[in-house]
């Protein structure tokens, strides 16, 4: 999440609704769906390989919720979960509440910069920067000194991993259509509700706003309204290897989905593995 959005804005109030868990709380069909309509159907299960592979510590930048970092502990890792904004590590302090003593002990919520972390445990193994946190960093400036913060905490052949949109399948002009989303539950109230969004013109610095609002559905039958607004910053296919590069990372891998099919412009998301040099 932008570093500046408030606390009430709706991307983060509905956040978990959006952006269900198939681990934490009860799995629905209709989660399935959601999580394969926004392309990130899969991308537990893929971190989750990537820490079997390398052990941990893991660092998690950009953790929300616990959607990703809280699998992760039950799995037996050690994770810092860092994000910038606490109304969304408040919810991931009440999900690490409800887990048992000996995943509590692993997972370590930091409220932190993402572009200057100072963190006790100073070579992890693997660190993750998941379903779009890199683009959600709307500065070119600020994602470079993101990656090289992340990289002064992994040691020589340290594994970074991340996946981002891919640039190419995206309304980068104004769209002057509203989109509604299917009808979703909201975690918290038990209400239906919609997502409507629009996206701004990209900028010259490849900015784009993402805007809307939800309607959530009260008992009463009265419609609640909520709007959101956030920004993210485009990263092309070649960029982001340049980036990787200049932060002294060698890429290792990039795939278009979470089951390293191969990548073409086509392809929903970039999903790669990077190592430090």
């Amino acid at each position: 999440m932008n570093h500046d959005v408030p606390a009430d804005d709706a991307s983060i109030l509905y956040y978990d609704g959006d952006y269900p868990s198939l681990e934490i709380g009860e799995a629905r069909a209709e989660h399935v769906v959601t999580l394969n309509r926004v392309g990130i159907l899969g991308d537990v299960g893929h971190y989750k390989e990537l820490a079997r592979r390398t052990g941990g510590p893991v660092l998690e930048v950009g953790a929300g919720t616990g959607r990703l970092s809280v699998p992760l502990a039950r799995l037996g890792f050690d994770v810092w979960a860092v994000d910038v904004a606490p109304a969304m590590l408040a919810r991931l302090e009440a999900r690490r509440a409800a887990e048992p003593e000996e995943v509590r002990n692993r997972l370590h919520p930091v409220c932190q910069d993402a572009q200057a972390l100072d963190l006790p445990e100073r070579s992890f193994r693997l660190a993750i920067i998941p379903f779009n946190v890199l683009m959600l960093i709307p500065d070119l400036g600020m994602q470079r000194r993101t990656l090289a913060s992340v990289a002064a905490h992994l040691p020589p052949g340290g594994l970074l991993a991340l996946d981002i949109m891919n640039p190419l399948v995206l309304t980068l002009g104004e769209d002057h259509t509203p989109h509604p989303s299917e009808p979703r539950r909201n975690p918290i109230t038990g209400n239906s509700y919609v997502k409507t969004s629009l996206n701004d013109r990209m900028d010259e610095a490849q900015v784009q706003r993402l805007h809307g609002w939800y309607d959530e559905l009260l008992p009463d039958g009265r419609i609640q309204v909520t709007e959101f607004s956030f920004r993210w910053r485009i990263i092309f296919r070649v960029e982001l290897e340049l980036l990787l590069n200049e932060a002294g990372f060698d890429l290792e891998t990039i795939s278009g989905d979470f089951e390293s099919g191969a990548w073409t412009v086509d392809r929903p998301r970039m999903v790669a593995t990077a190592r430090r040099r």
